[in-house]
């Protein structure tokens, strides 16, 4: 493609400073105005039927979770979500992490371990009312470096 006569093929140096000004100046106005990160609002509590099941010692949920943790089955719920259950008749609470799913019967909310139904007193009746409260996410808390730079 030929230029047209007269034309060195380069931008004037006006124009480009004129642009990158430009460039430079919408960042920074843009910058004044972003929108605060909202928190996102509290799911209200759940109520339904829980059961428990007795989780392998080497299946994939029990590798899921950390030592001791108490763990559940739910088919919505993301793997990983803590959730505060509470035994509605007797008022004990326990928070378990979602690490399976698979509820095959369909009016059971959350499926508990049988250690997290034992602390709700719940392994003789074997299903019981519960309330299911989405907790937030847990922050790692800072750590200390282990070297200085002195």
């Amino acid at each position: 493609m030929r230029l047209p006569p007269g034309s060195t093929g380069r931008r004037s140096g006006s124009a480009l400073l004129a642009l990158i000004l430009s460039l430079g100046l919408a960042q920074a106005a843009s910058a004044q105005f972003v929108n605060p990160v909202k928190p996102e609002p509290k799911k209200p509590p759940v109520e339904g039927i829980a059961a428990w099941y007795q989780v392998p010692p080497n299946s994939l949920a029990r590798k899921r979770a950390g030592k001791d943790e108490l763990t559940a089955a739910h088919n919505k719920l993301p793997i990983g979500t803590r959730v505060r259950v509470t035994h509605l008749g007797n008022l004990k609470s326990v928070v378990v992490r979602i690490t399976d799913r698979g509820i095959s019967n369909r009016r059971f909310v959350i499926d508990l371990c049988k250690e997290a139904a034992e602390k709700l007193d719940m392994l003789r009746e074997g299903s019981t009312r519960v309330r299911l409260e989405i907790l937030p996410e847990e922050k790692p808390s800072p750590t200390k470096p282990k070297w200085r730079w002195w």
